[in-house]
C-alpha cells in the first residue's frame, strides 16, 4: 500500500525552549523519529513539516523530506489536523494511508511502525485509524477535578474496595497515529469505532513535555542504546 510518514515539528515551544531538537543522547530529540521512519523500510515519503529552516536543516541531514508551513499554521493554535490538512494537500491524495509520528516520542522505534502499520493493514477493511495506547497508570475512577473550593467533592465515593487489577484501561501515548486521508479529512481526528489500537510498554511511551520528560528520556535512551532494557 501506499504511505506516507508526516511529522510535525513546530518551533517555539514555550514549555521546553525548541523542544524538537534538544539534544537526547548526542542527537537531536527529532533524529529519532526521523530514522524509525526511515528504518522502518515503508514509506514512500518521510515529510516533516516544519516553520524553521534550523529544524529543515536538522531533518534533511537525518533523511526526510522537509515542507516549510505558513506562519498561520505555526503558531500555538495551530493543531495537528490543520497541518496534516496541509500536507495531505500538497501531497495529494493519492495514497492509502498516512502516519503521524509525533518527535517527542523518542522510544518508538521502525519495530513499533513495523507492527503498527501491519496490524492496520491486517484490518485495513473494518477500520479507518489506528492510534498507539498503553496501559494508564491510574483508573478514569481516579481521576477527577479538583474546583476551586479545594474540596475533593467530586471523589465522593468508597475507593477502599478499589483493584487496579480486576481490569485495565488505556490511554493514547501521542506515538504513533494512521489514518485514511479522506476519513481524516472528514472526521478530524483518528478515534472512535473506525479506530483500532496499537498497545505499547511504557517504556517505549515514553512522550516529551516537561523538563522531567526530558531527564527521564535521556536516562532511557542511554539504557536502550546499552541494550539493558530492551
Amino acid at each position: 500500500m501506499e504511505k506516507i510518514a508526516v511529522i510535525p515539528a513546530r518551533s517555539g515551544s514555550k514549555g521546553l525552549k525548541d523542544k524538537n531538537i534538544l539534544d537526547v543522547c548526542g542527537k537531536p530529540l527529532i533524529a529519532y523519529t526521523i530514522e524509525a521512519a526511515v528504518k522502518s523500510g515503508f514509506f514512500s515519503r518521510v515529510i516533516v513539516s516544519t516553520d524553521s529552516r534550523e529544524y529543515g536543516r536538522i531533518s534533511e541531514r537525518y533523511g526526510a523530506e522537509v515542507m516549510y508551513r505558513g506562519k498561520e499554521l505555526s503558531d500555538d493554535n495551530a493543531t495537528s489536523s490543520v497541518v496534516v490538512d496541509d500536507v495531505l494537500r500538497r501531497v495529494g491524495q493519492d495514497i492509502d494511508y498516512f502516519v503521524l509520528l509525533q518527535p517527542t516520542s523518542p522510544m518508538r522505534d521502525e519495530k513499533h511502525i513495523r507492527e503498527a502499520v501491519a496490524k492496520f493493514e491486517a484490518n485495513f477493511g473494518e477500520y479507518d485509524f489506528l492510534v498507539s495506547v498503553k496501559e494508564a497508570e491510574h483508573s478514569a475512577l481516579l481521576v477527577k477535578p479538583i474546583e476551586e473550593d479545594g474540596s475533593l467533592k467530586h471523589f465522593d465515593a468508597d475507593f477502599s474496595g478499589y483493584r487496579r487489577q480486576g481490569y485495565k484501561e488505556y490511554s493514547p501515548n501521542g506515538a504513533i497515529f494512521i489514518g485514511k486521508p479522506k476519513s481524516y479529512i472528514e472526521k478530524r481526528h483518528f478515534f472512535g469505532s473506525k479506530s483500532i489500537a496499537y498497545v505499547m510498554r511504557d517504556f517505549d511511551s515514553l512522550d516529551i513535555d516537561t523538563r522531567l520528560d526530558y531527564e527521564i528520556a535521556c536516562f532511557c535512551m542511554e539504557k536502550k542504546m546499552q541494550g539493558e532494557w530492551i
